[in-house]
């Protein structure tokens, strides 16, 4: 893999901060109020603000950002013109010289700033013939960069994005297909009952369900960090190779904070934007599958069909990655889908690394310390031997059925 060194974050939107508000003449709250007090005792006409106190109108963005939806402070990073002149300069290497920013060619008028979009900056300037360029180049060759922001609302409250692995990230969504839906989803979000999910971290789903947004110690954080370039190289290999895998894509890694100072109320957290496998999918039956006995309790009296070739396949080139990857403890997600009649799979949980405290877990488990036995064997020993026991575990829950296309061999008629 070709990689050039991590570049020192970039930082922009910053040494103004604090003034921004005195350059935008977007309505505050209060102006509204007023108005509407005005209209409604001249011409009666009786208004409301239709926004909450914790909710924030920024001019020249199209996303509200909501304290109580901390992925619409990601959407509207990412669609800040700021961050668009940022993420194109990394990739620019890759971007066809006959193109500019603006997607004109050189000499050309410049289109009206009405009708330009960040969010589809690279669509324009980057043609069909350069897209396979671009990706490669920003999921292989480009700087790993972490792009921050901040901005200021009218009332005072200062929000903080450090989006990382920003050329990364945005050359996975394109091979991925996500790239214009990405930011859309993201400016709605809502709380999300993760069943069946032990590590108590808090989960956030987009109102279109198709993002999971997790939130994430500061351990599994700086895992990700030494992880991704080599997570990176693996799912372009698969995108450009066609390989079958089964990880759980993560579209994005974000650090997020915000301060309202009128309010005091205050929020800071990392996380993790993944896709949801259970998208337009109708699943009343999901279980997590791990490589042990442990604590997992399957029916394997239940079935459905499924290709389990590729299933092979892809356990087996994903779990050779984790465990060169010093990576454990992932599952296998896995929905029936009752409108189509299939599995649903998907490895989940496959940041965290073989540390210290893993080994400590199983040597207590191992030893029967603190009622650690049982008569089954640890949860966790090595990466190498969790790999093939999850591999072992996954050939005994999914079997081999007779599809239509199966033909009995002729029998013999001596």
């Amino acid at each position: 893999m070709k990689t050039t060194h991590t570049s020192p974050d970039l930082h922009f939107g910053e040494s103004d901060a604090g003034s921004d508000s005195e350059n935008i003449t977007a309505m505050t709250e209060q102006d509204a109020e007023n108005a509407a007090a005005y209209l409604e005792s001249v011409i009666g006409l009786d208004l409301k603000y239709p926004l909450e106190s914790t909710e924030h109108v920024i001019a020249g963005s199209p996303i509200i950002v909501r304290e109580s939806e901390p992925s619409s402070i990601i959407a509207f990073t990412l669609m800040a013109s700021e961050y668009r002149t940022e993420l194109h300069k990394v990739l620019e290497p890759a971007v066809p010289p006959t193109a500019t920013p603006d997607g004109n060619s050189p000499g050309s008028p410049s289109s009206p700033p009405s009708v330009r979009s960040p969010r589809n900056e690279f669509a324009r300037t980057t043609p069909a013939e350069h897209a396979q360029e671009l990706i490669e180049y920003a999921m292989l060759h480009a700087p790993l960069s972490h792009l921050k922001l901040q901005f200021t609302s009218l009332v005072r409250t200062l929000f903080k994005c450090k989006v990382m692995f920003a050329p990364q990230f945005d050359g996975l969504r394109r091979c991925s297909g996500c790239e214009d839906s990405y930011i859309e989803s993201l400016a709605r979000c809502a709380t999300y009952d993760a069943q069946g999910g032990k590590s108590g971290s808090a989960f956030l789903e987009t109102r279109d369900k198709r993002f999971i947004i997790k939130q994430v110690p500061k351990a599994e954080m700086d895992a990700f960090e030494k992880l991704a370039p080599f997570y990176f190289e693996h799912m372009y290999r698969t995108y450009r190779d066609v390989m079958h895998t089964l990880l759980a894509k993560i579209f994005g890694v974000c650090r997020i904070s915000y301060r309202n100072a009128a309010t005091g109320k205050s929020m800071k957290m990392n996380v993790v934007i993944m896709e949801n496998l259970f998208y337009q999918r109708t699943c009343s039956r999901v279980f997590d599958l791990k490589g042990s006995e442990r604590n997992r309790m399957v029916d394997e009296t239940e079935g459905a069909s499924l290709t389990k070739q590729h299933l092979h396949d892809a356990i087996w080139n994903d779990t050779l990655f984790l465990s060169k990857m010093n990576v454990m403890d992932y599952s296998l997600l896995v929905g029936f889908d009752e409108s189509s009649n299939q599995l649903v799979v998907g490895i989940v949980d496959f940041i965290r690394t073989f540390t210290w405290d893993k080994k400590l877990e199983s040597w207590v488990k191992e030893s029967g310390i603190l009622g650690g036995g049982g008569g089954k064997g640890p949860t966790i020993v090595s990466p190498k031997q969790y790999k093939n026991r999850f591999r072992e575990a996954m050939e005994r829950y999914f079997l081999m059925a007779p599809d239509k296309f199966f033909v009995l061999p002729a029998e013999d008629e001596d």
